[in-house]
């Protein structure tokens, strides 16, 4: 399994930079995001009413479809906030690709599984093993607010640089099952 590849050296190719820059605001609004093989779906509230966006990401360039009048002139806001959305945070988008942890043998199934996966799961499982968020917090170094920041922030589907690598020491800890 394997995330499908999108920059946003991408978007900029395709979008103006004024819609893209107005892109950004858009980041995180979308709802009934889903991957559909190579098309990224979601959905976003306009100025007009509710838009449904696609994205192919696989074509060159890039193909769409929105529902807002900009989007029959040139590629749209929506378009692009919908592109950086799964750049960001491709873990809102639905996929009927699920795989399980134990199944993992490639680092392209271990990126899907960080990608698709939240923060707040793995650490949900650390709990019931008996670590807690103290005990991830003093062995990682990242301080107890930070990681309360980054589950909060998580929620309202914003992505910290830190998300996979805390991820990641979650993984460990649960794949070596440690004595607490």
């Amino acid at each position: 399994m394997k995330l499908l590849k999108l920059t946003e050296d991408q978007l900029r190719n395709i979008c103006t930079p004024i819609n893209l820059q107005r892109a950004e605001n858009y980041v995180g609004r979308f709802f009934d995001c889903k991957i559909q093989n190579n098309i990224i779906v979601g959905k976003i509230k306009g100025n007009h009413g509710i838009y449904n966006v696609t994205l192919k990401i696989d074509s060159d360039p890039l193909e769409y479809s929105c529902e807002c009048k900009t989007s029959k002139e040139m590629f749209c806001k929506h378009a692009a906030a919908l592109g950086l959305t799964y750049i960001y945070t491709p873990w809102v988008f639905e996929s009927d690709e699920k795989i399980e942890r134990g199944n993992i043998k490639t680092l392209d199934e271990l990126s899907f599984y960080l990608k698709t996966t939240k923060l707040k799961t793995l650490i949900d499982e650390l709990r019931k093993k008996g670590v807690g968020v103290a005990k991830l917090s003093d062995l990682i170094g990242v301080s107890l607010q930070q990681i309360a920041a980054i589950l909060k922030d998580e929620e309202k589907d914003k992505y910290h640089v830190l998300t996979d690598p805390i991820k990641l020491v979650c993984l460990y800890i649960l794949e070596k099952d440690f004595e607490v």
